[in-house]
């Protein structure tokens, strides 16, 4: 199987308007700083230590395929929030990897609270 490939957007205007991300509600309220920034990167129990923020281009895939495997595993009990994180709001490096014909974009930076909101 190839090794996943992590490719660079340079040209921002091609980045879909939104993206989504899905977390636990426990861990948003535990990755939320004083200024209602959301930061899940290199933290173990969300993302395995990842240097960036996992998303999906779509609700639709997002529920049809799992971006990012630890949520699959989790108890269904929990609630969840989705974060629709707007990209234009966001000054932070962006790549995309294409696993199984689907596109994951990753953002390697905090996102700043006017960036998102919760569903």
């Amino acid at each position: 199987m190839p090794e996943k490939q992590e490719i660079e957007i340079t040209d921002l205007s091609l980045l879909p308007k939104n993206v989504f991300h899905l977390v636990p509600k426990e861990l948003f309220d535990k990755f939320i700083n004083k200024n209602g920034d959301y930061d899940c990167r290199y933290k173990k129990e969300w993302g395995n230590d990842s240097p960036f923020i996992h998303t999906t281009p779509t609700k639709k895939q997002l529920k049809e395929r799992v971006a990012d495997i630890n949520w699959s595993n989790y108890p269904m009990k929990e609630r969840f929030l989705l974060l629709k994180v707007n990209t234009g709001k966001i000054n932070s490096r962006f790549t995309y990897s294409i696993i199984a014909g689907y596109s994951y974009h990753h953002i390697w930076g905090i996102l700043p609270k006017e960036s998102f909101q919760t569903l």
